[in-house]
């Protein structure tokens, strides 16, 4: 009882927060509409679009989520040496484009080696106005957390570039792209502070905490590395790579 005690309060905590913090931003950063699922839910969900460049409407946007190949994990902020699968049994391949052309006339998905989507894109036709928000689909499969973890929640950190002009990457500027980033990565989509999005998958009640987990639940964090946000942030178009130029 304890366990499920725990769960809840770490749950209902957090999507409190995340509650309030939407009201107050109301999408002022480009955020994820549904930033924390539990566990065994298929969710349909959006990237929100928040503003433009100033007053330079968006033609475009790259999603990256931590592959978990490489990515930087920690539990309860120190850092974990071993693999994603340590928390999480399925990532690999969870979050998938929902085609659409509601805000952007093409789209795609980007894949890692072994073809399991690790973000996805989309840009053209219409640019969306600089004032209003826009609304890009995707769906995140139901995920699972490992029942012998002590995980309450997994957050993965979700990289996004809203982008006003294409240019190379020496032309980047707070005219020409929005950058919801993680800062220090040392790539140049970097933001200098962190300001990425984020999707957090909570524990059901379903998978109770394990007894040796003593009724506590531990807060996992996933980003991204370099290596995967130099390799998939570029749009790559038709075989070509059309953003950066």
């Amino acid at each position: 009882m304890a366990s499920h005690n725990k769960i809840k309060f770490v749950a209902g905590t957090v999507i409190a927060a995340a509650i309030s913090v939407i009201g107050q931003n109301v999408f002022a950063h480009t955020v994820l509409e549904v930033p924390f699922i539990a566990e065994g839910v298929r969710v349909t969900n959006n990237v929100v679009v928040g503003h433009g460049c100033g007053e330079i409407n968006v033609i475009g946007t790259s999603v990256v989520f931590p592959d978990g190949v490489d990515s930087t994990i920690t539990v309860d902020g120190q850092p974990h040496a071993g693999a994603l699968t340590d928390f999480i049994q399925n990532w690999g391949n969870l979050n998938t484009k929902i085609y659409s052309k509601a805000v952007f006339t093409f789209q795609g998905e980007k894949t890692d080696a072994n073809g399991n989507v690790s973000g996805f894109w989309a840009g053209g036709g219409d640019s969306l106005p600089h004032d209003m928000a826009g609304f890009i689909p995707f769906r995140t499969s139901a995920a699972i957390i490992e029942p012998t973890s002590c995980a309450a929640s997994v957050k993965f950190h979700v990289s996004i570039v809203d982008i006003c002009e294409i240019t190379p990457v020496d032309g980047f500027s707070d005219e020409t792209v929005n950058r919801w980033t993680l800062a220090g990565l040392g790539t140049p989509y970097d933001r200098p502070e962190d300001g990425a999005a984020s999707l957090t998958i909570t524990r059901s009640e379903t998978n109770p905490l394990p007894d040796s987990c003593g009724g506590t639940g531990q807060v996992v964090e996933v980003k991204p590395s370099a290596a995967q946000i130099n390799r998939d942030m570029p749009i790559i178009f038709n075989g070509s790579q059309v953003w950066p130029q």
